[in-house]
């Protein structure tokens, strides 16, 4: 996957909520830095993912970044959620705000956490009895 990995669930997420494709907000200087910002992210991440290799003994993994750190995915997911928290007098709407960091999210859960992990967590979601 490229650099617009998170383009279409980002766009389609947001959007889809409004019903009509609003042009004013898809030009909107927050709603377009918004979006670099997480794509950013969530680019990173698939990288990071896409890199990882399985040692045998352990559940852990070696990265061979090429360049990106892990140190940067950080400052850059810090970058968004401190964007995403701020209010300014020319700001977009919160729930917009909170789509993208919930797929910014969705691509960290997934890029640290193991397949099984992941699984798991969904198996509980949908199928136990909450009490």
């Amino acid at each position: 996957m490229g650099r617009g990995d998170a383009e279409l669930p980002l766009h389609t997420m947001d959007l889809s909520g409004r019903g009509l494709v609003e042009e004013q907000l898809l030009t909107h200087p927050k709603y377009q830095q918004l979006s670099e910002i997480t794509k950013r992210v969530c680019h990173q991440l698939r990288l990071l993912q896409s890199l990882k290799i399985r040692t045998r003994d352990e559940n852990s993994f070696k990265i061979d970044m090429g360049g990106i750190t892990t140190v940067k995915i950080e400052a850059e997911m810090q970058k968004l959620v401190k964007f995403v928290l701020t209010k300014s007098s020319y700001d977009i709407d919160n729930n917009t705000k909170q789509t993208f960091l919930a797929i910014a999210k969705s691509f960290y859960y997934v890029t640290y956490r193991d397949v099984e992990t992941i699984n798991s967590h969904i198996a509980k979601v949908l199928f136990e009895t909450v009490l």
